[in-house]
């Protein structure tokens, strides 16, 4: 009798670590570390909001690289703002999105990188930095297919260091606004509770605020986007 009962208590115990290792690996990043280089802010709500929540929810440690200022966006002239406080009011827009995500705001970093013009050199040098750091991270960023080509140099940066060996774990990322071909199109994990978070990111480029420096730029900049990955929120990827 207490044979059978340490057999059951053994077989439950197996049973309970095969499953959690398979929840712990949902997409394949079992790296205790997952970081993301964005080069504008609302990239990372668009691209990588789905993604970057799954991640928070699996307990990772996630970070989160803002590549450049988005200085140049062409809504800016329209709302008559200089550089320096457009690229401020899209800094305070990406705060609170990336915040309702789940990051650790302490986990977050803004480079500075002039918009429009983000080198290979650049992205790669940021890259090299986080690596040492953490040697065995995940890493995610756009696709090198992207016709942006911000999102471009990001995603060769990052291949180039895969190309090398010094990175490992990489996924190239791509938003609504292409579908890369040639390449197997998989999808980071996605739960109907996750949604209001993802809704709620989204509407922070919504808000307008003026007394307190929220403009909506978001939104007006790329409101499509929005609508889109409101109506279906997705991070597909290609490795």
């Amino acid at each position: 009798m207490k044979q059978r009962k340490y057999l059951l208590i053994s077989s439950l115990l197996l049973v309970f670590i095969a499953s959690f290792f398979i929840w712990s690996n949902w997409n394949g990043d079992d790296s205790s570390e997952v970081i993301y280089y964005i080069p504008h802010q609302d990239d990372e709500v668009i691209t990588f909001g789905v993604s970057i929540h799954d991640h928070v929810v699996r307990d990772h440690d996630v970070y989160v690289v803002l590549l450049t200022d988005g200085a140049n966006s062409a809504v800016r002239k329209k709302m008559n703002l200089s550089k320096e406080e457009f690229s401020e009011a899209r800094n305070r827009e990406f705060d609170k999105a990336v915040e309702i995500l789940g990051v650790d705001p302490e986990n977050v970093e803004k480079r500075g990188f002039s918009d429009g013009s983000l080198s290979v050199e650049q992205v790669e040098e940021v890259i090299k930095e986080y690596h040492e750091r953490f040697p065995n991270a995940a890493h995610k960023t756009f696709s090198y297919y992207d016709p942006h080509p911000d999102h471009a140099n990001a995603g060769h940066a990052l291949k180039n260091m895969m190309d090398e060996g010094l990175i490992e774990d990489g996924k190239f990322y791509f938003g609504n606004n292409f579908t890369p071909l040639n390449v197997e199109i998989k999808e980071d994990h996605y739960e109907e509770s996750y949604f209001p978070v993802i809704q709620a990111a989204s509407r922070v480029y919504k808000d307008e605020d003026i007394e307190n420096g929220m403009y909506g730029i978001g939104w007006k900049s790329v409101p499509e986007y929005f609508e889109i990955l409101e109506s279906s929120p997705v991070s597909p990827y290609h490795e």
